[in-house]
């Protein structure tokens, strides 16, 4: 926690910008002189305070001014004791006594008649009369003579007057993210980051993504910040260390929903059974580090499909986490296995999934190589991942042959249809709970088994739920 520089900033001694090109003790003797300038204690004893003390001191000055309590020329007749004592003075009422205001730190005091509640913590305050305040729209006194509703309205004014939303939409927001855009935006402007024409074109949404990137520009804390409520970003300008919020975990699933046998790749005499393998794979394209590969799954479709039926799923994989920078690569492959005996079917599945594990990993470990960031490079990756996929799939012939298993013909086992669906860093989140399909015409090598097998396969990415509630459809 810098609260030095908060104080600079809430009293306007300096801008965002120049305290982000001052060191930690230029920042402080800043201080030391402005209390000194402000109070009628020398360089001298604020030089032996702490930062957290003088902060404290400086903040309690700076509220005495901001609110309009005292003058300058009055501050400069004060000392440090005499200016907490009176606002001390100030904040009592029945709620808020002497005697518990006396026992609060400068800082505590501060945040009490910014308008945080005895409960204490942000989320039990709405801070709308710090917002007002701050923004030096009202003096610490107008507003003791304000309702709550009073404050509310007249902040809904100031944001109306100071961006480019509505009064409607400003009066549908509750009190505490009202007070979070209302502090957004009179930091903006008392930090001189932003004047009033510019934040009146802006929405408050352009204003919180500007104070991002400000705070971002300070902190370096990069995207962690989108996760932050307006007010904590607020306070993290003033030099708060932001505690972040605890991500809950939201691991991904991919499921075949449905396969749709237009034609089934048997002879017109017999039914196919078929098996179904998933393969999914997970890369960074940050550290380009060799992808891992998610225990396989094999599912047994059914063992008497026919042109015309719909199996119905779900075939899911096992639940897998990914990251924003991760590359996700899901391949399946279906094979129709309908003229080996039954009590073989499971191991040469089983065989089938090994060979499938077997093609993929090298193709995918040299995939999550390819993501450059450059625009139109996952959709140019995926196809390429999919066409080298198939080619692997394709050049193991029939099954049989590479199971070295043999039967009187017709024999009809193979491959029916076989893909890899590549997702690019963040496109797995994009795609997340959106159905989709893709239809396919599988080979067909044994001329006496008829046409060539056509299906359409429905399938979708869920994201487990904020809540980490696993429902019977996930």
């Amino acid at each position: 926690m810098k609260l030095i520089r908060g104080v600079l900033l809430a009293g306007r001694f300096r801008t965002h910008h120049s305290l982000n090109a001052m060191s930690a003790d230029d920042q402080r003797n800043t201080l030391i002189v402005e209390m000194a300038g402000h109070s009628n204690r020398k360089v001298e004893h604020y030089q032996s305070l702490a930062d957290d003390d003088l902060a404290g001191v400086g903040a309690v000055m700076v509220f005495l001014r901001a609110a309009r309590i005292r003058t300058d020329a009055e501050l400069r007749r004060m000392s440090p004791d005499d200016q907490r004592n009176t606002l001390i003075v100030e904040l009592a009422d029945p709620v808020e006594t002497v005697a518990h205001l006396q026992a609060m730190s400068n800082v505590d005091l501060v945040l009490s008649g910014l308008g945080r509640t005895p409960a204490g913590g942000l989320s039990q305050s709405s801070y709308l009369r710090g917002a007002l305040l701050a923004g030096q729209f009202r003096t610490h006194r107008e507003l003791l003579a304000m309702s709550p509703d009073d404050q509310r309205n007249t902040l809904i004014a100031e944001l109306a007057a100071h961006s480019s939303r509505p009064l409607g939409v400003l009066q549908g927001m509750n009190d505490f993210d009202l007070a979070g855009a209302g502090a957004a935006m009179v930091f903006l402007q008392g930090a001189g980051i932003r004047d009033d024409a510019a934040l009146r074109t802006m929405s408050l949404d352009d204003q919180r993504n500007t104070l991002i990137v400000e705070i971002d520009g300070q902190t370096h804390l990069g995207s962690r910040l989108q996760g932050l409520r307006t007010l904590d970003l607020v306070l993290a300008g003033l030099g708060v260390d932001p505690v972040f919020p605890a991500v809950p975990r939201r691991p991904y699933r991919f499921s075949i929903e449905s396969l749709d046998v237009r034609v089934h790749k048997s002879d017109g005499d017999h039914s196919d059974s078929d098996w179904l393998t998933v393969v999914v794979s997970i890369g960074n394209a940050a550290t380009k580090e060799q992808p891992r590969v998610l225990p396989p799954q094999t599912f047994h479709v059914g063992d008497a499909i026919r042109s015309g039926d719909r199996v119905a799923g779900p075939f899911k994989s096992d639940l897998f986490d990914a990251e924003e920078t991760d590359v996700v690569f899901i391949s399946y492959v279906l094979t129709n296995l309908g003229s080996s005996r039954l009590e073989d079917q499971s191991r040469q599945a089983v065989e089938v999934t090994n060979k499938v594990v077997g093609i993929a990993a090298p193709i995918v470990g040299t995939a999550v190589g390819l993501f450059l960031g450059q625009p139109g490079e996952g959709f140019k990756i995926g196809q390429q991942v999919a066409k080298t996929f198939d080619e692997g799939i394709d050049a193991l012939g029939e099954v049989l042959d590479f199971l070295g298993l043999h039967f009187a013909p017709p024999n009809c086992n193979g491959v029916v249809l076989s893909d890899t669906l590549t997702f690019g860093p963040g496109e797995l989140a994009q795609a997340a709970g959106l159905p989709s399909s893709r239809q396919y015409t599988g080979a067909q090598e044994n001329e006496r088994c008829g046409s060539a097998p056509e299906t359409t396969v429905g399938f979708i990415v869920r994201r487990l739920p904020g809540d980490g509630l696993i429902s019977p459809d996930f």
